[in-house]
């Protein structure tokens, strides 16, 4: 498979919406320093992380603490990225001490709803994602994410595109 080929591919999976593979490339090789390799699942992501529209990607160290609220921006930046799927309101991130436990309050649907990410330090506890993912079932996305150190990629997918990218090219999907 080309790199044009990785990019129509997910192209078709509903990323880089209205984008020229080409365009896509070069950019990727701007950031990287050469042209993604279609061999390498983890070029796949770096590749993703350039659909910015349709993921979130960031460092998952990100000060995460009582006064930064963390979790309350990124609640709202992954609302974003689920194509309706997961839209909270009135989100509030409440710290019992420095360490926790932390209880991410809000609305969805109508319905109160609330999340226990776990304190990881000053890490993002991506794996709240799941009890995200048990509040949207219904719905048919998912989210799911590929983690590396200091990078990490969240994307919402239906089970069957989660499922093709994983049996298709490999996607490196930390669970």
């Amino acid at each position: 498979m080309s790199v044009e080929d990785v990019v129509r591919y997910y192209q078709a999976l509903g990323f880089f919406t209205g984008a020229e593979p080409a365009d896509v490339i070069q950019s990727y090789a701007a950031s990287h320093g050469s042209r993604p390799d279609p061999g390498k699942p983890w070029d796949d992501v770096f590749l993703l992380a350039l659909s910015e529209d349709d993921v979130w990607s960031d460092d998952p160290e990100a000060d995460v603490c009582a006064e930064n609220q963390v979790y309350s921006e990124i609640l709202a930046e992954w609302a974003r990225i689920s194509r309706g799927a997961f839209t909270p309101t009135g989100i509030t991130e409440d710290w019992e001490s420095e360490s926790g436990p932390i209880i991410i309050r809000f609305q969805l649907g109508g319905q109160a709803a609330s999340l226990s990410p776990a304190y990881l330090d000053d890490r993002t506890d991506l794996d709240v994602l799941r009890q995200i993912n048990s509040l949207i079932a219904q719905t048919g996305r998912e989210f799911a994410y590929a983690i590396d150190g200091n990078f990490a990629l969240v994307v919402c997918l239906t089970h069957e595109q989660k499922k093709k990218m994983i049996e298709d090219r490999g996607f490196p999907f930390a669970w």
